[in-house]
């Protein structure tokens, strides 16, 4: 049995990284301390909230205990999430006040109808979370990256772009994408310093106690009921037509014959 996804495993490693040294940075504070010729070791700790805002704040709690800061990267175009509804304006709040970074996450696959460059859309976006948060964003993170991307053939101007080879080529780059490490686990890197400047991608989804023992379709399935759960809050506080709370289930579509 794998090392599993859950709080506990996840505190582990905060703590073996901070055993062995590692200093949790933002974006632009790991950037300036390469430039500096720091030897120190290095985390740049990232979160991409696809989904789920309220596990982002489960994560930063867990961290904040650990004396660890980590930048969370959150969307305005979100399919699950309304960014500025009640409840998760609460939740990115909370991730503010328990001394976390926010970054913007894009989605640069919708391409909107104006005239505008990436640069001038990423920046209207950014912009809009630092208005309506009081924070300052320095670093975009691209929500599921095309080959243009991956490949540098897209240059951002003011932000740190997460997949910049050039200003981020020192760190080495782990993912827990869809529950699976493609290379070492993090608690191993942590534990044997394998890497000295280390940029590491956590999707809090995937590391709820609750959702340890489930699948990932269960854990999105689980994700779209809390989300709906928590629009229903504000619904019924806000809206007197509406009546009942409803009780919502979500059936997987049977593929096509």
């Amino acid at each position: 049995m794998g090392i599993p996804f859950n709080l506990v495993t996840y505190n582990a490693m905060l703590e073996a990284g901070l055993k062995s040294g590692y200093r949790f940075l933002s974006f632009s504070e790991g950037e300036r301390a390469v430039a500096g010729g720091t030897e120190d070791r290095i985390c740049l700790l990232r979160h991409d909230i696809d989904a789920d805002l309220e596990a982002a704040v489960e994560m930063a709690v867990t961290e904040a205990r650990a004396g660890v800061s980590a930048t969370y990267f959150l969307m305005l175009r979100s399919p699950v999430y309304n960014l500025l509804s009640r409840h998760n304006h609460r939740f990115v709040e909370q991730l503010i006040d328990n001394g976390h970074t926010i970054g913007l996450h894009y989605d640069a696959a919708f391409q909107p109808r104006d005239k505008s460059t990436l640069n001038e859309h990423i920046e209207k976006e950014a912009h809009a979370i630092e208005t309506h948060f009081n924070v300052a964003v320095d670093a975009v993170s691209f929500h599921q990256p095309g080959e243009n991307i991956l490949n540098q053939e897209v240059q951002v101007e003011r932000l740190i772009n997460t997949y910049d080879k050039k200003r981020l080529g020192r760190f080495h780059y782990l993912s827990d994408s869809n529950r699976v490490w493609k290379e070492e686990h993090p608690l191993t890197v942590f534990r044997e310093a394998l890497h000295p400047r280390l940029h590491l991608l956590i999707h809090p989804m995937w590391w709820r106690d609750a959702y340890e023992n489930r699948s990932t379709e269960e854990v999105w399935t689980a994700t779209l009921h809390n989300n709906l759960d928590k629009m229903q809050d504000q619904l019924c506080a806000t809206e007197r037509a509406y009546g009942n709370r409803r009780i919502i289930t979500i059936t997987e579509e049977n593929p096509p014959a």
